[in-house]
This record gives structure tokens, sequence and C-alpha cells, in this order.
């Protein structure tokens, strides 16, 4: 399945809200944590071009206009619950790591890497579900 590439200014979205199909969405207290995690993955063979991330500020002002208008329907599969949840992290402080894994072994090793590295929390984005990672 083809995923488009994101970037900071390409977050993909659903009915309104913020949905990675295919990657991972890990949220740090502290970018040094993410520095220190990006870095590991990239040692385990993660593509620089796999890792998008964006500080507190940068989740903020993408996710701000979106959830006034975020559909009904975008709650079905809690997206709409898990970006609220994430836009409220950031005006904390919290930063967004954005990771495509492409298959299980590499969804294993960035939950891992997560965890290791004090995540505040990892979300997997399937087709129709998010799965807690963390």
């Amino acid at each position: 399945m083809f995923e488009p590439t994101i970037t900071k200014d390409n977050l993909p979205l659903s009915f309104g809200s913020f949905k990675p199909t295919g990657h991972v969405v890990i949220v740090f207290p502290e970018e040094s944590a993410a520095d220190t995690v990006a870095q590991l993955l990239q040692s385990q063979g993660v593509a620089d071009g796999d890792i998008v991330r964006l500080s507190p500020e940068e989740v903020v002002a993408q996710f701000k206009p979106l959830l006034p208008d975020a559909s009904g329907a975008s709650g079905f599969g809690s997206e709409i619950q898990s970006m609220r949840q994430m836009y409220l992290l950031a005006l904390e402080g919290h930063g967004l790591m954005i990771v495509r894994v492409r298959d299980d072994e590499m969804q294993n090793r960035v939950a891992e890497a997560a965890r290791s590295g004090k995540a505040t929390l990892a979300k997997k984005y399937g087709m129709l579900t998010i799965e807690e990672l963390i």
C-alpha cells in the first residue's frame, strides 16, 4: 500500500483529523529524548526520510485550526480524540515524532525505542484503528 511522504507541511488528514496511516506517532516531553530515539532508530536502519519531527509549537499550529472543524466521522476511529490528546500535550511542551513503519518488526523496534526513550505515548495508526504501543 502506498502512503504519501509525510512532511511538517503535509500531514495526512482523514475527515479533517490527523491520521498518518502506516506510521507510529511518538510524543516526547523533551527534545533531547526525541534526539536520542531518532539516533537509535537511524542506527537500526530506519531511514532519515521516514522520521518527521514537530516541535510543540508546530503541533499547536498544525492541529489548532483542525480541532473545531473535524468531522463527526473522524471520531469513529478515535482520530479526533488522539489529535486532541496530542494537541493538549503540545500545549504542555511535548513534541511529536512520526515514524513510517514498513512491517511488524520495524513497528516493534520503534515501540521499544519509544519506551526506552521515556516517551509520553506512542500510537500506531492503521487503516481502521489506532493502537496504543506504550
